[in-house]
């Protein structure tokens, strides 16, 4: 159990809770290390017409908009609010609930796929449209959408997901046909994809951020426009926050009234855990992910009493996620082309020790299984045998791969993200590496655009990498390792598998798997993969997640989910009522 669970009884389970506490509460969190940043950065909502916006705060900017470069979770997040897909995942148990497309029909043969939209869906107004006035979304805009995902470009990182699974795309990228045999346009309402073989998943992958909905204006003069509840505007995208106005033209409502509800949305950059928590505090912030867990513990623990008055102030928010942080072997070259070095590795890092000693408890556990984390439905990540921790077992494995005594290791390097949290576990790393092994080696932090431009180099570095689920399957978590996306080319990127695994068992049953439309028989071949997976050890699993998040409670309508997503048209921002309660979901 967590930290939260010890010591306050079985009230708290590892399932999402919700605490409703009574009073201003002083709580610290974050570094000591901490620097200083200007106060000025998040502004009082009563500066800023900030009154009915919804208040975010993140570590770090986005790194892009267009739907498909989107690799990260703030960029995601950002993007989320102004564009949408043909379909998206429900925020409460993330099934797939249709957006754009009204309803679709799947042939009996399982490749033909096709939609109906909604009719009436308007573009955001923008200079890129004749008059200023956004246009109608149509068929032909989801065909021009697929088309630009299923071209190969640097950068395109949605290529991946579809080229396997949509027909025509061989034909389309190598020139030899005319047109996209894959995504057509019956009329303006309605388009049919074509599979070039039967998919467990995808209409799964339609609900992605890189299956978001462009047109052909906008992004011809890079334009960031969509059809989503909240509109761009450049400048309100400064150094210190994004601030996203809503679409007066939105075209969900609620019992007639228009949505969204809120007057946008503002995502504000600061690095340092004590300081969003301090924005938090002063009413500047409305929702606060990534709050160390020792922070929550001492706040439930110091103020049990505060649960029960009323009027409540704040909402803590707890559930496991669809995520999982492992260390990244380069596989293709040496040394760790060797899958007796990784399984030494393996055997030294003492998983249990970075949950508790530096997470401080922030999981929900050691990843002493597979890849595929415990919040994935139906699958049994348990009965998957890992590698365990043993020093004796991993300084054998290490002479028989050519180590030791006779033979040093070469220069080794730990690349890890900026954020405090990642840094502090790649020296835990490092120093577990000396300690049980006798292996020197640096600890580089990098922001994300550097490493993802040091993933696609041809480095013989262990990364410490994250994987928060496109779609809550555990193929697409095994999709990181599949050998079909590992590029000719050690200087070309082949995401998502960085680490460049390939092994033909693992392969065929992760394939098998994403054609079945046998769900029993998919979860066994996912389960085959998996097993494979952590003998051959191409990644270290270090821990599966679980979040926590403090909520205002005038915040309404907003649900804390496995994916972070943020949903956010039926969001109010409104003074709590005199009522408080206990609920578990």
């Amino acid at each position: 159990d967590c930290l939260l669970s010890r010591g306050l009884g079985d009230v708290y389970k590892r399932q999402l809770l919700y605490i409703a506490l009574a009073s201003f509460i002083l709580f610290s969190c974050g570094d000591d290390n901490k620097t200083k940043k200007d106060d000025k950065e998040v502004k009082d909502k009563s500066e800023s017409n900030t009154a009915n916006i919804v208040d975010f705060a993140v570590s770090e900017a986005y790194q892009t908009l267009d739907p498909i470069e989107i690799i990260d979770v703030n960029s995601f997040q950002v993007q989320s609010q102004i564009f949408e897909g043909l379909l998206r995942f429900d925020e409460n148990d993330l099934s797939l609930k249709p957006v754009l497309a009204k309803f679709w029909e799947v042939d009996n043969a399982g490749l033909v796929y096709t939609f109906h939209l909604n009719k009436g869906i308007y573009f955001h107004d923008n200079a890129c449209f004749d008059g200023g006035k956004g246009k109608e979304m149509t068929a032909k805009d989801v065909v021009f959408t697929f088309k630009r995902i299923c071209t190969e470009q640097e950068n395109n990182y949605a290529f991946s997901l579809f080229n396997e699974v949509i027909a025509g795309v061989k034909e389309l990228n190598s020139g030899s046909a005319t047109e996209f045999s894959g995504v057509k346009a019956i009329d303006d309402y309605t388009v049919q994809f074509t599979l070039s073989k039967t998919s467990s998943s995808f209409l799964q992958m339609l609900a992605t951020p890189f299956s978001a909905i462009v047109c052909e204006e906008a992004i011809s003069v890079n334009a960031v426009v969509g059809t989503g509840p909240f509109v761009y505007d450049k400048s309100l995208d400064t150094e210190n926050s994004i601030t996203l106005n809503r679409n007066n033209n939105y075209h969900l409502k609620d019992n007639g009234n228009q949505l969204p509800y809120v007057a946008g949305v503002k995502y504000n950059y600061i690095i340092e855990g004590r300081e969003r928590l301090a924005a938090f505090k002063e009413g500047k912030i409305d929702i606060l992910e990534n709050i160390p867990v020792e922070e929550i513990n001492n706040l439930v623990q110091e103020n049990i009493s505060a649960f029960q008055n009323k009027p409540a102030q704040y909402v803590l928010a707890r559930n496991k996620e669809l995520a999982i942080t492992y260390l990244n072997f380069n596989t293709a070259v040496a040394p760790f082309d060797n899958v007796k070095l990784r399984r030494a590795f393996a055997l030294a890092i003492d998983k249990n020790k970075i949950v508790d000693r530096v997470l401080k408890g922030e999981a929900y556990g050691p990843a002493v299984n597979g890849i595929v984390p415990p919040a994935v439905k139906d699958y049994d990540y348990s009965s998957i045998i890992g590698i365990e921790f043993d020093v004796d077992k991993a300084k054998k494995a290490l002479a028989e791969a050519g180590y030791g005594s006779n033979k040093a290791f070469p220069k080794l390097e730990i690349v890890s993200s900026k954020e405090s949290v990642s840094v502090r576990v790649a020296l835990e790393i490092q120093k577990q590496l000396k300690n049980n092994l006798n292996i020197n080696a640096e600890v580089t932090s990098m922001s994300l655009s550097e490493m993802l431009k040091y993933k696609s180099s041809n480095n013989a570095s262990i990364v410490v990498s994250s994987w928060l689920a496109e779609f809550p399957d555990p193929l697409n978590f095994l999709s990181i390792l599949y050998g079909g996306y590992v590029s000719e080319s050690l200087d070309k990127s082949s995401y998502p598998n960085d680490s460049r695994y390939k092994n033909a068992a693992f392969d065929k049953a992760y394939k098998e798997a994403m054609e079945t439309t046998d769900e029993i028989r998919k979860m066994e071949l996912c389960l085959e993969a998996d097993q494979i997976a952590a003998n051959e050890v191409p990644i270290i699993p270090l821990w599966y997640y679980e979040r926590y998040q403090l909520i205002q409670s005038e915040v309404k309508n907003y649900t804390p989910n496995a994916m972070r997503i943020h949903y956010l048209p039926y969001v109010k921002l409104e003074k709590p009522q005199a009522t408080t309660k206990i609920e578990t979901h």
